[in-house]
C-alpha cells in the first residue's frame, strides 16, 4: 500500500509540473509567405566574400529543407527573396552576424570569417536564417537542442529538434 501511495504522489506531481522536456523555441513574429517555395539571395561572391563562404552560407540557408514544413528551391536576386544575405568587411562589435528584422536582411561580418571555424560559420548562418523564418532565440544556455540558443555553439549545421518543432507549430 505504501509503496502504491508513493508512485501515485510522483505521477502526480510530475502532471501537475508538466512534462521535463519542454520545446523551448520562441518566435520573433515574421513568417515566410510561401516556405515551401521559399527563395534566397547570398550576396557575392567578391574578394571579402569568397565562393567558399559563400557555399558556407548556402549549406546553412538548405540546412532548413530537413523540416518538411520549408523548401528553399533556388537562389534569385534581392527583390524577390524571401531571405537576403550580405556580408560586410568590418566588425560588428561582439557579434559574428545579424538579422535586421526592419530591413529583413542577414549581415555577416569581419569576426564571422576570421573567428570562427568552418562548422560555427555554417551554424550561424543556420541560426539566423531561423530568424528570417520567424524563430527568436530560445534560452540562455546551450542546452544541444536548437541552434536558436542566445550564445554558444553546438556545432551542428543543421536545426536541431526544437528549431524543427518551432518550424513545424509556426507554418
Amino acid at each position: 500500500m505504501k509503496r502504491g501511495f508513493k508512485v501515485l504522489i510522483v505521477v502526480t506531481i510530475m502532471l501537475l509540473i508538466g512534462p521535463m522536456n519542454v520545446s523551448a523555441y520562441k518566435f520573433n513574429g515574421k513568417k515566410i509567405s510561401n516556405p515551401k517555395n521559399a527563395h534566397y539571395f547570398i550576396q557575392g561572391p567578391n574578394k571579402y566574400f569568397t565562393s567558399g563562404l559563400v557555399n558556407e552560407v548556402k549549406k546553412g540557408v538548405l540546412a532548413w529543407n530537413k523540416s518538411p514544413k520549408i523548401k528553399f528551391t533556388k537562389r534569385v536576386n534581392t527583390p524577390g527573396a524571401e531571405v537576403r544575405i550580405e556580408y560586410i568587411d568590418r566588425n560588428l562589435g561582439d557579434y559574428y552576424a545579424q538579422y535586421r528584422h526592419a530591413d529583413e536582411i542577414i549581415t555577416f561580418n569581419k569576426n564571422w570569417k576570421t573567428k570562427l571555424n568552418k562548422t560555427k560559420r555554417i551554424e550561424t548562418a543556420v541560426h539566423e536564417v531561423g530568424h528570417a523564418l520567424g524563430l527568436a532565440h530560445t534560452q540562455k544556455k546551450n542546452d544541444r537542442k536548437a541552434v536558436m540558443r542566445e550564445r554558444g555553439f553546438n556545432n551542428k549545421t543543421v536545426p536541431l529538434s526544437d528549431d524543427l518543432a518551432g518550424i513545424k507549430k509556426r507554418y
